[in-house]
């Protein structure tokens, strides 16, 4: 098949390079066309896929006509954010191919919305299968085995996506619950930032499990509320991501936690680590939806207070432990 992604960032290469390897014929787009130009001589994404070679035989390019031409999957791949002005860009007139597949976890900033959600507005007789789970990129192209799920309500699209992706060592699993795939898919990298904020400030394994169990209880309520099965958020999409998300040190967002608590400001943090941390966008978006649906969710917001209003941690984590008490389940 052709496939084109739109968005040539870590986790776009990786199931570009992938794919590739399969022989189909990828190709990638990335608006900065300097950028195109040093991915065709280079063939390398230092600092991103370190001491990974880019296949000869995948093709990027700064022209999204040229990227789009003749697609057979389109695979979206931006940032959260960028993703509305990246179809807006689109050619007039344009139709997708059948399938069409969702990379990206996150909300979008002013509005909320799913990132599926976003496509719908543009393209609503074309919905987008969302494939996520943990997913490390360099693990993945390492050969690691590795599980994910392909949610959406069209089912042949979905079946059609897991038999497309289910290649050497990705197995992917299916779901029609979309809502629930891209929420933890989403909402795990706040938590991440919680217990990378833990794990700056130097607490043990006792307090990344509390938060990791209590977080991701929050992500179930808010979930539930929004629309997903509640069951989804014990698989891959829910534990599964947020395991990996919490545990790996590789984790952007892991890292801005663990800056914070050490410290530094913000924008430092994201230019030291040089790629998108959606977490904090997601951050900002979960706490506004919690208040919205009258959701509890204390982790959520106290992450909250230290990444916009530069709480002092150690305090945030005092007024957790404060809070009234009661039943586990709630």
């Amino acid at each position: 098949m052709r496939v084109s992604f739109l968005g040539a960032g870590a986790w776009g290469s990786t199931m570009g390079i992938m794919l590739s390897r399969e022989g189909h014929d990828v190709r990638l787009w990335e608006i900065d066309a300097a950028r195109v130009k040093k991915l065709k001589h280079k063939r390398r994404l230092p600092g991103i896929l370190p001491g990974v070679r880019i296949p000869s035989q995948l093709h990027y390019a700064s022209d999204i006509e040229e990227a789009l031409a003749g697609a057979d999957l389109l695979a979206l791949a931006v940032p959260c954010q960028a993703l509305r002005a990246t179809l807006r860009r689109l050619p007039r007139g344009y139709e997708p191919p059948r399938m069409v597949v969702s990379l990206i976890k996150g909300l979008e900033r002013r509005t909320g919305f799913r990132p599926s959600q976003v496509w719908a507005g543009f393209f609503p007789r074309r919905p987008a299968t969302v494939l996520s789970g943990p997913s490390i990129a360099i693990e993945v192209l390492n050969g690691h085995p590795t599980a994910l799920v392909a949610a959406g309500d069209d089912r042949e699209g979905v079946k059609s996506v897991q038999k497309v992706f289910s290649i050497n060592n990705l197995r992917v699993y299916r779901s029609d619950d979309a809502v629930g795939v891209e929420l933890g898919g989403a909402l795990k990298n706040v938590i991440a930032i919680a217990c990378g904020i833990a794990e700056g400030l130097g607490t043990g394994t006792n307090t990344r499990a509390a938060l990791l169990s209590r977080g991701l209880a929050e992500i179930t309520r808010l979930g539930e509320r929004l629309g997903a099965n509640p069951r989804t958020f014990a698989g891959l999409a829910g534990w599964g991501d947020l395991i990996t998300t919490v545990w790996n040190p590789a984790s952007r967002n892991h890292r801005v936690g663990l800056g914070l608590a050490r410290g530094k400001k913000l924008e430092a943090i994201l230019a030291e680590i040089g790629m998108v941390a959606e977490g904090v966008e997601t951050c900002r978006i979960a706490n506004k939806l919690g208040k919205m649906h009258e959701v509890q969710m204390p982790i959520t917001e106290a992450t909250y207070r230290v990444l916009v209003r530069n709480a002092d941690p150690r305090k945030e984590i005092t007024r957790l432990l404060s809070r009234s008490l009661k039943e586990e389940v709630w």
